[in-house]
């Protein structure tokens, strides 16, 4: 009795393990199996031009050339960066369409399309395969162009910041110009300045009482007024000495002030040309 119990375990420990070599062997025969379907090579979108902001599509073809129902999973990549995925089902000797959407973004891109997943679907049962047996399981890489739309207010921006961006050069060159025109204009205008005569000193000044008064004498002695002579002499080189000081010292306050000079010289050459 004993025996036959252990032999009746033995023959369950055999049939499973029968089964399980089976199972095994299915599983890495469907591994190891070509998938006759694959991914076609192009890709392309639901318009030809694309803007920014823009809601495309981008398709890629499924070609299943065998006699199986596959099950799929497609992802899609912009740049290499996955946008979205879809499950499939291709029918046998069948070319599906596959789609995700994208919402672009200016500049150059390149878009893909694979096969993330894939089974066979048959009656009840899905058997898993795997996607390096596909003909091809990507698309390549198809770059698209994103046409960045300029717009009002991107405009007025730029046109601000280029105002911006000249009046302060304006500015700053303008300053460093007026400060080295007012150095030069000092200079000048204290050079003006020393081109002044200075005033003599009258003779009578720098007499002492009683020279002065031994002049009187001499005059009245000889009939002619000495004081009144020197006081007239000194009095017209006083008179001249004056007048060009008082010019040089006039040339001067223009040449300092050389920015309101330049302000009447232009009012009155606008005035005598639109008048």
């Amino acid at each position: 009795m004993q025996k036959k119990s252990i032999f009746n375990y033995l023959i369950i420990v055999a049939i499973l393990f029968f089964i399980f070599s089976i199972k095994t062997f299915a599983e890495t025969a469907s591994s190891t199996t070509q998938i006759n379907a694959e991914v076609l090579t192009n890709i392309w979108y639901s318009t030809t031009t694309i803007n920014e902001n823009d809601s495309i599509n981008i398709y890629a073809g499924f070609q299943n050339h065998s006699t199986k129902n596959l099950s799929l999973t497609a992802g899609f990549f912009v740049d290499d960066v996955q946008i979205g995925k879809a499950d499939y089902v291709a029918s046998p000797k069948s070319l599906i369409k596959l789609s995700a959407t994208y919402t672009a973004v200016k500049g150059g891109h390149t878009a893909q399309a694979k096969i993330l997943d894939i089974a066979e679907v048959g009656g009840s049962n899905i058997d898993k395969l795997s996607v390096d047996n596909l003909l091809a399981k990507e698309s390549e890489k198809n770059g698209f162009n994103v046409v960045h739309q300029i717009t009002q207010q991107e405009v007025i921006n730029t046109a601000k910041e280029i105002v911006n961006t000249v009046a302060d050069t304006v500015s700053k060159t303008t300053d460093s110009v007026v400060k080295n025109i007012d150095t030069q204009a000092e200079k000048l205008a204290t050079y003006v300045e020393s081109l002044k005569t200075p005033t003599e000193v009258s003779s009578l000044d720098s007499k002492t009482p009683t020279q002065i008064a031994q002049d009187k004498i001499t005059g009245k002695v000889l009939g002619i007024s000495t004081e009144n002579t020197n006081n007239t002499q000194n009095s017209q080189q006083n008179k001249s000495f004056s007048i060009i000081n008082i010019l040089l010292d006039a040339l001067a306050f223009i040449i300092r002030h050389w920015i309101w000079t330049l302000a009447v010289v232009v009012v009155v050459v606008l005035f005598f040309t639109f008048r």
